[in-house]
């Protein structure tokens, strides 16, 4: 059987760098027994199956679909990476929910998989932070211009956060290791999570030394591409513009009362996942 570890994201937490280093690897990785199956298989087969309100198949065969389908041998060590597993970053937005069907997401998750994850790796973000970049990801033509205000009152009302989600998370793999790193823009954030699912193997692979994490909009693209929208033209060329040095949209974003309220409640939250979870890895200085 193989062993298994999956990474959850979250989201807006380098989980793209990570799959691209994972992609980019594959030889090297393979010479050591490691495989990670491609994103498009992973999505085709795991992740468009865990939709709640959808019945699961039954065959029981997608995870040896899986393994065909990136020709993978069955006994390989495999890495699985989507951070739509836990649910999806629109919803924030949408529906003024935070990942609110991860459990029953991740429960069927569970049913396609031949056994409990060695491993399981999620990484958390700052409130504050976070849910600006999210919104930067969100933005599209077809969707409204929230008003800053509109914004916070939003997130600031959402019941869940991250100690729920990481409940639901332990809940499901209760058997499982449950790494809990913390977001941090210093350039070891990427490598240091793939330290974690691979050990020394990990400083052996190729990474892109120019990838940012961040890469929503800036603060000024961002205010340039609501407007656009608004206006009904031009959106994709700004959102194709070169970032260059202009300031990431996570600086400035709310109002003070906003911020110190976001960084309040993640404070609270912090404390009490690491008083759950022991094990939680703190952000290094960035």
């Amino acid at each position: 059987m193989p062993q298994i570890s999956l990474h959850l994201g979250a989201h807006r937490t380098a989980s793209t760098h990570i799959q691209g280093v994972l992609a980019k690897n594959v030889p090297l990785l393979a010479a050591a027994g490691v495989a990670s199956p491609s994103q498009a298989v992973t999505k085709e087969v795991l992740t468009s199956r865990l939709n709640p309100a959808q019945p699961l198949p039954s065959s029981g065969g997608e995870f040896a679909k899986m393994l065909q389908m990136a020709n993978i041998a069955p006994d390989a060590r495999l890495v699985i990476s989507d951070e739509n597993f836990i649910g999806f970053l629109n919803g924030i937005f949408s529906h003024q929910q935070f990942y609110p069907d991860c459990r029953a997401r991740l429960l069927r998750l569970q049913q396609m998989l031949p056994e409990a994850p060695e491993k399981v790796l999620i990484a958390i973000r700052p409130y504050s932070s976070f849910f600006s970049s999210a919104y930067g990801r969100w933005l599209s033509p077809v969707r409204p211009v929230v008003p800053r205000d509109l914004c916070a009152e939003l997130v600031l009302g959402l019941e869940r956060g991250w100690g729920d989600l990481l409940e639901d998370i332990a809940a499901v793999f209760p058997e499982s290791e449950l790494v809990i790193v913390e977001y941090s823009p210093a350039p070891r954030f990427g490598p240091d999570q793939l330290f974690r699912l691979l050990g020394p193997l990990a400083e052996k692979l190729e990474y892109n030394p120019h990838y940012r994490w961040n890469r929503s909009m800036s603060a000024r693209q961002t205010r340039l591409y609501e407007q656009a929208v608004q206006a009904g033209e031009g959106a994709d060329e700004v959102r194709a513009l070169i970032r260059l040095k202009q300031p990431p949209l996570t600086e400035g974003f709310w109002d003070e009362a906003t911020q110190a309220a976001l960084e309040a409640r993640y404070e609270k939250d912090r404390a009490a996942i690491i008083r759950q979870f022991p094990a939680f890895v703190m952000a290094s200085p960035a």
